[in-house]
C-alpha cells in the first residue's frame, strides 16, 4: 500500500498517468514469480560440511578391510569357517525370535507369534547345545532348498523354449542346482560344510570388496566436489 501511495504522490508531481492498483498488483505479482523462479546459488559447498560427514566414507572402508580379512581367515581355516556357519544359524533364529515376539500383538491370534517366538528360541538352544546336529539340519535345508528351487526353474525354462530367449542356460542352471541339491542330501554331509564354509567365505570376502570399492568412489567424488 505504501509503493502505491509514493507512485500516486510521485505522478501527483509530475503529472504522468498512474496504472490502477490492479495493474501494479500484477506487476508486482509477475516480479515476485520472476525472483522465486531464479533462486540465489548456495555459495556453500563441500567443505562446509561438517568433518564426520566429510569422513564417513572411512565407515564402509574399515567394514570392508575387516570383511576381507575375515573372509580371508574363513578361506583358510575351513574348520573355523563351519562354526561359523553354526553361529549364524543361533544368531538368525534369535532375530527371528525377537521379531515373532514384537510382532505377536499385531496377529488376529498373539499367542501364535508367542508360540513362533518360543520355538525360534529354542531352536537356538538345541544349536548352541548340540551344534553336530544344527550343522546336519542345515546341510538338509540347504539341500532341500537346491533341489525344489533348481527343479521349479527347469520346469519353467522348459515351459519356456518356445517364447523366451536363453531358456537353454536357465535349464541348465536349474539342473545344476538340482543336482547339487541331491549332492547335499545324499552326499557326505562333511564334504557339503566344507562347501557351504567355502561359500561363506568367497561371498564374505566379495562384500568387503565391493564395500572397500565403494569408499573409495565416495571419497573420489567428495575429493572432485571440493577441488570443484
Amino acid at each position: 500500500m505504501r509503493v502505491l501511495l509514493d507512485i500516486q504522490n510521485l505522478a501527483h508531481h509530475t503529472g504522468e498517468h498512474v496504472p490502477g492498483p490492479g495493474w501494479v498488483g500484477v506487476e508486482l505479482l509477475v516480479k515476485g514469480a520472476d525472483m522465486s523462479a531464479n533462486p540465489p546459488i548456495d555459495p556453500r559447498g563441500v567443505d562446509d560440511l561438517p568433518k564426520w560427514v566429510q569422513r564417513s566414507w572411512l565407515v564402509p572402508l574399515v567394514i570392508g578391510i575387516l570383511m576381507l580379512i575375515l573372509g580371508l581367515v574363513l578361506l583358510f581355516n575351513i574348520s573355523a569357517g563351519i562354526g561359523t556357519l553354526r553361529w549364524l544359524v543361533v544368531f538368525a533364529l534369535i532375530f527371528a525370535a525377537v521379531e515373532a515376539f514384537a510382532t505377536a500383538s499385531l496377529r488376529p491370534k498373539p499367542w501364535v507369534g508367542w508360540v513362533v517366538g518360543a520355538a525360534y528360541v529354542l531352536g537356538a538352544i538345541v544349536s548352541i547345545a548340540w551344534p553336530g546336529l544344527t550343522l546336519l539340519v542345515l546341510v538338509i535345508i540347504v539341500g532341500a532348498s537346491l533341489l525344489v528351487g533348481g527343479i521349479i526353474q527347469a520346469i519353467m525354462a522348459w515351459r519356456t523354449q518356445h517364447e523366451a530367449k536363453g531358456w537353454g542356460w536357465s535349464l541348465a542352471f536349474g539342473l545344476l542346482s538340482a543336482v547339487a541339491g541331491l549332492v547335499f542330501l545324499f552326499g557326505s554331509p562333511l564334504l557339503s560344510l566344507v562347501v557351504l564354509a567355502i561359500l561363506l567365505a568367497l561371498y564374505v570376502i566379495m562384500t568387503g570388496g565391493m564395500l572397500i570399492a565403494l569408499a573409495l568412489a565416495v571419497r573420489k567424488a567428495t575429493t572432485a566436489l571440493a577441488v570443484a
